[in-house]
């Protein structure tokens, strides 16, 4: 597989951001990392596509979203499995993972001498040299700059419309390679609300002439242990409306210049040192051949015990919790990110195997999942619930579809990353949480949006959603029963909000034929000839749908390809 890494300029030029006219770069770290004349008004992907197919124009790109502190690599397993299912039949897909301007912020050029040495622990000397009082290896020439929440302020001002308009800019570069513009957009998790809000978008921001909406621009949308979005219950207050544009007019900058407000997620142990540690356990892997080889190098010793605990990134690192035994670096990894290892975030969850027993060396090593596991990896969790009130919505006998072995290469593999280690937050909630100075808008905010004579306020600037009620292209879910969507009826807020079906696959049926105005868990949607179809996978977690071998319990692969090649042009 190709794996191609893209910067090109957009043309949201966000307030206060290294890159905008009239903005001077002073911080010290910004200078150190990215220079003077540092530049983070830029759209970012990551193209992946067949090595035999990648001097073919495709018959058929998707441009994929990942979610909450989630990186381009996110769809490093689900490319590989969906443009070997394509080839199997006969056609050319590639998938360009988009990666939001934040990841300009990733301070990886130490990572990437690790990565040209095959050795890990330049990664640990590099990100964690300072805290284990290491010199220098003779490989660097300095150390990761990790940046504070005041140190990125400008992050306040990266609205959806910013990201909207940075996705804009890859979708037309995919419009122009694929053949006949057959560009899909999709996302996971918290990527499905890009992906709604990108298709909700008028990018004419002129407040005259003709609507440009994003979802005329994609053969259809793909969403991903997400719902989407929706429409907001009742018209927003004056109140409400006044509160967005003061926050988009300086208020949330001047909030996260003091510190009063975040500029990106960094809940305990998910901060960018903690999210970092998936590559460096993934370099150790690769570079071992193995999942279970050494101990795991962040929890091996470098030198003498320093103030009482030994010289580890597990005991050193602020954020970090050390494993009650020693591990390989496949237990290390799992230990935090399998499903069946608590209080994880759910979103973080994989489903990957199951603990082993110490080996010979005293590590405790990761069975993977083709190999013998024990009967509690298979939890059942009952039977589908009845309706979205029942408390625990999770069903079914649980899966361990992901191999970790195959899973490697896409915690580190080149230019990009399996995280995001600085997830914008503030800014992405302008318009959409009430409690940082918005209003909750949902998925059409016509009344900020439209021109004063149309009964707007006329700030499109902010956001431009007007169009939801027209999303007339195909869209397909898919779910877990063990993840974030865990039974249908979580998309009906979402074929409720969109217009009907008017693709040439579509025939007139409605998006939903039943349950569009229950609580339902199953509700049934107009499929394929209605144009909004969801597949369930029993058993999988939350990143399953992305990461799992293409495997009899896989039901994300095959239906995705029938989908884009029903709806290519």
């Amino acid at each position: 597989m190709c794996v191609q890494t893209t910067v090109v300029a957009s043309p949201a030029k966000a307030a206060q951001t290294p890159g905008t006219a009239g903005v001077t770069v002073t911080n010290t770290k910004l200078v150190t990392h990215l220079g003077a004349d540092a530049d983070l008004n830029q759209a970012r992907y990551t193209r992946y596509a067949l090595a035999t197919q990648a001097d073919l124009q495709p018959d058929a790109i998707l441009v994929a979203v990942p979610g909450t502190l989630g990186g381009a690599h996110n769809y490093f397993r689900l490319a590989e499995n969906l443009m070997a299912k394509a080839q199997a039949a006969g056609s050319v897909v590639e998938v360009w993972a988009f990666e939001r301007r934040s990841v300009l912020l990733q301070d990886t050029v130490g990572l990437n001498i690790a990565e040209d040495e095959k050795d890990a622990g330049i990664a640990v000397n590099f990100l964690f040299g300072d805290e284990l009082d290491l010199p220098l290896s003779p490989e660097l020439d300095r150390r990761a700059v990790f940046y504070d929440q005041i140190d990125v302020p400008f992050m306040a001002n990266w609205t959806p419309q910013v990201f909207s308009r940075d996705i804009d800019v890859v979708v037309e570069l995919a419009r122009d390679a694929a053949r006949n513009g057959n560009v899909f957009l999709g996302g996971h998790s918290a990527g499905t609300g890009f992906v709604a809000r990108y298709a909700a978008t008028d990018f004419n921001l002129s407040g005259t002439g003709a609507p440009q909406p994003g979802y005329a621009k994609v053969r259809g949308l793909v969403l991903f242990e997400g719902q989407g979005g929706s429409l907001r219950a009742a018209a927003p207050t004056a109140a409400e409306l006044d509160a967005v544009e003061a926050a988009a007019d300086g208020g949330l900058y001047t909030a996260a210049r003091t510190g009063a407000v975040s500029s990106y997620i960094n809940a305990p142990g998910l901060g960018p040192q903690q999210l970092v540690s998936s590559e460096v356990l993934g370099m150790q892997m690769a570079f071992e051949g193995t999942i279970n080889g050494e101990q795991a190098v962040l929890q091996q010793a470098f030198g003498a015990d320093r103030n009482g605990a030994t010289n580890s990134v597990y005991q050193q690192v602020a954020g970090y919790n050390d494993r009650p035994f020693p591990v390989t670096a496949g237990a290390a990894l799992a230990t935090f990110q399998d499903d069946d290892n608590q209080p994880t975030p759910q979103f973080f969850h994989l489903s990957m195997g199951a603990l082993g027993s110490m080996n010979a060396d005293g590590l405790v090593e990761w069975l993977d999942n083709d190999q013998t596991l024990p009967a509690s990896a298979y939890t059942d969790n009952g039977p589908a619930p009845i309706t979205l009130l029942t408390p625990q919505l999770f069903w079914g006998v649980e899966a361990e579809p992901v191999n970790m072995a195959r899973l490697v290469p896409s915690l580190f593999v080149g230019e990009t990353n399996y995280s995001d280690w600085y997830y914008p937050t503030t800014g992405l909630l302008i318009g959409n949480n009430a409690t940082v100075g918005g209003a909750n808008l949902g998925l059409d905010t016509s009344a900020l949006s439209l021109p004063v004579a149309e009964g707007g306020r006329g700030r499109s600037d902010i956001v431009n959603q007007t169009q939801a009620q027209q999303i007339d292209v195909p869209v397909i879910g898919f779910g877990g029963t063990n993840g974030l969507t865990p039974v249908p009826g979580i998309w009906r807020s979402f074929a409720n909000a969109i217009a009907p079906c008017a693709s040439l696959s579509c025939d007139g049926t409605a998006r939903m034929l039943s349950g569009a105005n229950d609580l339902s868990a199953f509700p049934t949607f107009g499929g394929a000839e209605g144009g909004f179809e969801v597949h369930m996978s029993e058993g999988y977690s939350h990143n399953d749908v992305l990461a799992a071998d293409d495997d009899d319990t896989n039901n994300v692969i095959d239906p995705l390809l029938a989908f884009m090649e029903r709806n290519a042009q």
